[in-house]
């Protein structure tokens, strides 16, 4: 489709007939699948975030590996995406939503590398349906996505699959996308859509594309194993664990069918190699049994360009069609050692100085430090209190007086300065492109949701406190840092040397327990009121205003408008944590912190 780049593999055709004569040449051959995915605008090995260049990301840096790999194997490679391709960096946000005029960076990008096709993922549909499509309109190559359905009648809203012929072999890519994006995407940015089951609607495609000629089937998917190793993700070995030995998994803490990856692998007759992403991590290779008694391989390249997912098939001809008689795969790595790439870096680059130059403006100033990372999280800190301030302005100015607000700390490099704040320190206060929901919820589902937040720890001795802040956590399963939440306006707290589930000491409201039909008007960001993160009885409640600004707008033009704020004055105490893990790890660094003072464990 469209035209042939540098890395073009342009001998392929799309004839998906089947019926063709035998090849004149039946020997064995091998094709290379190389796969990105959550990408997520990181073309330059570049954080917008810290300002500060980061050697392990970048499509730029991809594209060397591309290049290189496709050497190896010229006429018989495709590259393939799996999706959260257009938002995820400043980069994105600029040209989603300040500037949406010129071609997308990351279209530019794409088309220079020559890409086969890429699987729709949640996040493409963040910034609306227009940007989506115009985004559809300026790559050379199609966005698959055979579970995303016109809700009138059913119909498909996008390219379910295409058959590629590669090395006289046709190679049939199937599009699908977790369904978890009705959960967590504003109603109006999916306006006549609707997502089906992968599961399903993979058993439904996977006969067609072999109707159609497919010798090989690839499933790329927005969307991972519903499992993890347990205690040992980093290992390679591990993914390739027997998955039915449950002492060797841990539970995600999905939303029901966000990761399917696995139940495809499995359930599905016909498929040969799942490309998937989603999840974020690392999978060199998994290997799962199918229904038919086939082998079917999966794998991942993490995200922001880290990797790049390299999968060999050798395939052999039976004497009606071609087969996969071996497979296997692997992951490069990005890193000091791998150059950008000239063309896409100058295909870019504008794209990249305007937003850098976007970020670094001066917005606002402060007269301390707010300590964010482990630091904002195990205490009751000034950074958790400054975001629900902000999201209880906000919804204040749209009519609605909150009881409460909750929202996380996302990342762990983020403290916002003492002096001059620019949009890029309010940016990484608030890295992701939530939307604010006001909600009615009662008791029973606030004390559930804040019983659930410690499950973020593991169990703490207080006499043998973990080595790093980072071994607080827990690990089995692990959760993210975005996945613990710090409220506004209940006194609440946690005994940590208590098993998850009873961490809970007190849970009051303006001085009174908390109880189970008492209602509450909360501040909540989008991703959480939709159940996100595992939190689904937030699903019960009742959602009264969505906002049409990002929270992360709402944190830049607080700053704006609050000009020398304090940390102290911002810094309300109503949670406590115990045993202490803030002045073992941080008083040296920040200062004590103001609210160590009541219901603390012994």
């Amino acid at each position: 489709m469209g035209a042939c780049s540098l890395l073009t593999a342009c001998d392929s055709s799309e004839d998906p007939g089947p019926g063709n004569e035998p090849p004149p040449d039946t020997t064995p051959r091998t094709l290379t699948l190389l796969q990105t995915s959550d990408l997520h605008t990181n073309i330059f090995p570049w954080d917008y975030f810290s300002g500060k260049p980061d050697a392990k990301r970048g499509v730029a840096k991809v594209a060397t590996l591309v290049k290189q790999e496709r050497e190896k194997n010229p006429d018989c490679t495709l590259l393939v995406d799996t999706g959260d391709t257009i938002q995820g960096s400043p980069l994105g946000t600029y040209y989603s939503l300040v500037d949406n005029t010129p071609q997308h960076p990351m279209a530019a990008a794409m088309n220079e590398m020559g890409y086969a096709a890429m699987a729709l993922g949640n996040h493409e549909f963040n910034f609306g349906q227009d940007v989506l499509n115009k985004f559809k309109n300026e790559v050379n190559f199609p966005l698959l996505g055979a579970n995303v359905r016109n809700s009138a009648d059913g119909s498909e809203a996008f390219t379910p699959y295409i058959i590629k012929t590669v090395c006289d072999v046709k190679v049939g890519i199937l599009g699908l996308v977790t369904p978890g994006v009705t959960t967590w995407e504003r109603a109006e940015n999916i306006a006549g859509l609707r997502f089906d089951d992968p599961l399903q609607t993979a058993k439904d495609y996977v006969p067609r594309m072999k109707e159609a000629g497919a010798d090989v089937v690839v499933v790329a998917i927005h969307s991972g194993p519903d499992r993890q190793p347990t205690g040992s993700a980093s290992n390679p070995e591990s993914w390739l664990a027997d998955y039915a030995d449950d002492s060797k998994w841990a539970d995600r803490g999905n939303l029901p069918g966000e990761n399917q990856a696995v139940q495809i692998a499995q359930q599905v007759p016909g498929v040969d190699v799942l490309l998937t992403g989603h999840t974020h991590q690392p999978i060199p290779k998994m290997l799962l049994r199918n229904v038919d008694g086939g082998e079917v391989l999966l794998t991942q390249p993490n995200r922001w360009g880290s990797h790049l997912a390299d999968v060999q098939l050798q395939v052999t001809w039976d004497g009606e069609r071609w087969g996969v008689n071996t497979h296997d795969a692997q992951l490069h790595v990005v890193d000091d050692t791998v150059a950008a790439d000239a063309a896409v870096t100058q295909s870019t680059q504008v794209h990249h100085d305007t937003t850098v130059a976007y970020v670094n403006q001066k917005i606002g100033t402060t007269t301390g430090v707010f300590p964010g990372g482990f630091a904002g999280r195990y205490v009751d800190g000034p950074l958790g209190d400054l975001i629900n301030i902000v999201q209880e302005q906000a919804a204040l100015e749209a009519g609605f007086a909150v009881d409460l607000s909750l929202g996380a700390i996302f990342t762990n490099d983020v403290s916002l300065p003492e002096g001059d704040v620019t949009l890029r320190d309010a940016y990484s206060v608030y890295i992701y492109d939530n939307t604010l929901y006001v909600m009615e919820i009662n008791g029973s589902i606030l004390r559930r949701a804040v019983e659930m937040n410690a499950n973020y720890f593991t169990t703490i001795d207080p006499a043998n406190l973990p080595q790093t802040p980072a071994e607080a956590k827990a690990t089995s399963p692990s959760i993210a840092d975005y996945n613990w939440d710090l409220y506004s306006h209940i006194e609440y707290g946690y005994d940590l040397t208590k098993p998850a589930g009873s961490r809970t000491t007190h849970l009051r409201f303006k001085g009174n327990e908390v109880t189970d039909d008492q209602v509450f008007i909360v501040a909540i960001n989008n991703y959480r009121a939709g159940g996100g993160g595992g939190y689904s009885m937030f699903k019960e409640g009742r959602v009264l205003w969505t906002s049409a600004d990002g929270v992360r707008d709402y944190v830049a033009r607080y700053l704006q408008e609050n000009q020398g704020l304090s940390p102290d004055a911002v810094n309300t105490c109503n949670f406590t944590l115990g045993p202490d893990l803030y002045t073992p790890y941080y008083a040296a660094t920040f200062g004590p912190a103001k609210c160590l003072t009541v219901e603390t464990v012994d």
